[in-house]
């Protein structure tokens, strides 16, 4: 048997391992953010405290609104099936087991609902208030976690307290660790200390592959993961990887600082000695090798979750003749990713327009803002703003917008047609003018 097949496998990270075990011992709470496939789940998995352990995956929930997201956690904290529970049920099953740990893996899944920042707003008033230090709370996500504010409680995070530690890629030695007779400098230079890329690499020359061959079986199985990490970086990480190497100082002065804790976190660039280097070769030259000005969509529908059906017809009506994002058919891209840095890369640099549906849903809600942010912020004129009742109130000064309604889709729906087929340079589809 495959010995990188294995879920045993663990190298590398036992000091940081040590770090969270300690932490959460002393009732300190943690965000755990790492990218995609990064180890974050290997990690948790191994987490040891002298104290009760509740560990619980989002993923598992079903997220239709708290009370079946809090049955979730009930059964997580009491055992058996709980559809649905209150904030006193979780208060008193937590008193039942305190002190204790608790383990949420996946957490930035919650940040897709409407009632996930009151979510994390009760978590902190137990993490604060209740519990204080008999309980410790770990959230496990991507940097969206890291970067979240909450816009209903002063901007809070989603743990006041929490210490936020990063998962960073392997470095040589562990590595090494793991290669036994394979080529250590080829897998560290091709895989970057990325675990998933750096076990299915090995995985692969274990069976007999050669190194080739080795290299595009790991490529078909990592391009998906690469347009996620493209999305994620944006331009300003491709630009970076362009930069590379980079000393620490130099970084501190330079306008990539962001974009380097998010390819530290999605494993894209990674420290040796200090100097920042690009992470898997594999990834790099399949990234700058790609157009710069490449448009991945040529109308992108930005709307709140209430006015689906809304988003949907005009969906249906674009998409045989138009690259359309529509979020729903874009579950598979974007599952595992941060869409904290996917959904501005979306709206705001690879879709040739952004369409709108503005209403009170829209305005008001945190995806839907980030979205509409990213987008105005660069470039306002490619932003097709529909009036469905409400505007943003702080919309760019002289921003065209046109008056509709769902009875006015279809007159809508022509106009976009039109304009799209005028933008792309081809003729408008048969029975539009």
């Amino acid at each position: 048997m495959n010995p990188y097949h294995s879920s045993d496998l663990f190298v590398g990270r036992h000091n940081h391992l040590a770090r969270l075990n300690a932490m959460l011992d002393r009732g300190r709470s943690v965000l755990l953010i790492g990218g995609r496939r990064v180890g974050k789940t290997t990690l948790l998995r191994r987490v040891e405290v002298g104290r009760t352990l509740i560990r619980t995956d989002t993923t598992g929930w079903d997220l239709h609104d708290e009370s079946t997201a809090l049955g979730a956690l009930l059964g997580a904290l009491k055992g058996g099936d709980h559809p649905a529970a209150t904030r006193p049920d979780i208060r008193d099953a937590l008193d039942d087991v305190r002190p204790l740990a608790l383990v949420i893996d996946e957490a930035d899944r919650l940040l897709q609902t409407r009632w996930g920042p009151g979510f994390f707003a009760y978590l902190r008033y137990l993490d604060d208030t209740y519990l204080r230090d008999d309980i410790a709370v770990l959230l496990a996500g991507g940097p969206v976690l890291a970067s979240f504010k909450d816009p209903d409680d002063r901007g809070s995070p989603p743990l006041n307290t929490a210490e936020t530690s990063h998962v960073q890629p392997l470095d040589r030695a562990a590595v090494a660790e793991l290669a036994e007779n394979a080529d250590v400098d080829m897998v560290f230079d091709q895989a970057g200390g990325h675990a998933w890329l750096t076990v299915r690499l090995l995985a692969a020359l274990w069976d007999g592959q050669d190194q080739e061959e080795a290299l595009d079986t790991v490529f078909d199985h990592a391009v998906t993961t690469f347009h996620a990490w493209h999305r994620q970086l944006g331009e300003d990480g491709r630009d970076l990887l362009r930069e590379l190497p980079m000393t620490r100082q130099a970084l501190r002065a330079s306008r990539w600082r962001e974009a380097a804790v998010v390819g530290r976190c999605v494993g894209a660039v990674r420290y040796v000695d200090d100097v920042l280097q690009p992470g898997p070769r594999i990834f790099t030259e399949w990234l700058l090798g790609r157009p710069e000005d490449e448009l991945a969509y040529d109308l992108a529908i930005s709307y709140a979750s209430e006015d689906t059906a809304i988003a949907h017809e005009i969906q249906k009506a674009l998409k045989p003749h138009f690259k359309v994002f529509y979020a729903p058919d874009e579950q598979g891209a974007l599952w595992g990713n941060d869409l904290h840095r996917v959904l501005p890369n979306v709206y705001g640099a690879r879709s040739r327009y952004v369409l709108v549906l503005s209403t009170n849903s829209y305005v008001t809600k945190h995806w839907t803002r980030l979205e509409y942010d990213s987008v105005t912020a660069n470039t306002p004129g490619r932003v097709l703003l529909v009036d469905f009742g409400t505007l943003p109130e702080d919309r760019p000064a002289g921003m065209v917008y046109r008056g509709s309604s769902p009875g006015q889709l279809v007159a809508l729906i022509d106009a976009l047609r039109a304009k799209l087929s005028e933008e792309v340079g081809q003729q408008p589809p048969h029975g539009v003018r």
